[in-house]
């Protein structure tokens, strides 16, 4: 090792050592912003980056105290298999699952929370959701979208991911719009949404479609607005939608 090699690792090393026992108060003020672009400046799962994503689940937790749930999430090398995109599926393949608070996994590169998403229809109509300012995840905050959310531990089944998912799925149909399963004619997996793009690539995506015998339903929460649209309305409303919606309406709606 030269001398400017050794000065540079012992520079390295000390400014390490100064950011660990830097003052975590003075850090927690700063915005996400700003401690994700300083995680970003070490190796995944370092010291370093572990501290800073601690950091960062304190603040999402002091934010947005929903973010404390323990949710399901997957390892991104147990999902290597599942290509980018939209892929037609009726059932998961096999894959183990794990469970950890949201907050630390938000924001996170190797990890990913499935997200059942359904589409409601009733005869040849859709029911959407307008998200408000303060909805759960606020990256969506201003688009309409389909219902669905996280698998909480509650929801989860051990040994079988296609079950929690279903226990997820119909927890959130109930809490987001009040509909259970007597109102349900079917239920069926349709595909599997995987994206890189911002808040997608926190999640993996898992379509179903379910059939109601009635249409009346609404948005059981405050900052969700309901509303039925036909095919002709979802193309005027086209550019409205979340990115996942926007895949499901194209892949899966209009071109039926």
């Amino acid at each position: 090792m030269t001398k400017q090699e050794m000065a540079d690792t012992f520079k390295k090393e000390h400014e390490d050592a100064l950011f660990l026992d830097s003052d975590e108060s003075s850090l927690r003020e700063k915005s996400m912003e700003e401690i994700l672009t300083m995680r970003s400046q070490y190796p995944v799962k370092s010291k370093e980056w572990e501290r800073l994503n601690k950091i960062k689940s304190d603040v999402l937790q002091k934010n947005k105290p929903s973010t404390k749930e323990k949710i399901v999430y997957f390892k991104e090398t147990d999902l290597e298999r599942i290509p980018l995109g939209f892929s037609k599926a009726k059932q998961l393949p096999s894959m183990d699952y794990r469970i950890a608070e949201r907050s630390l996994l938000e924001y996170h590169p190797s990890q990913r929370h499935p997200i059942p998403y359904v589409i409601v229809r009733y005869n040849e109509e859709y029911f959407f959701i307008l998200r408000g300012a303060n909805v759960g995840e606020s990256r969506l905050a201003g688009r309409k979208g389909l219902l669905g959310g996280h698998v909480g531990e509650t929801d989860a089944v051990s040994g079988n991911i296609q079950l929690s998912i279903e226990n997820g799925l119909w927890r959130e149909l109930e809490e987001e719009a009040g509909i259970k399963a007597e109102m349900v004619k079917k239920l069926e997996m349709k595909g599997i949404i995987k994206s890189n793009d911002g808040v997608d690539s926190d999640h993996l995506g898992i379509v179903y479609e379910i059939v109601l015998n009635h249409k009346d339903i609404q948005s059981e929460e405050e900052e969700l607005t309901g509303v039925w649209m036909e095919k002709d309305e979802l193309k005027q409303h086209f550019d409205t939608l979340e990115s996942w919606s926007k895949i499901v309406v194209s892949h899966l709606i209009l071109s039926s």
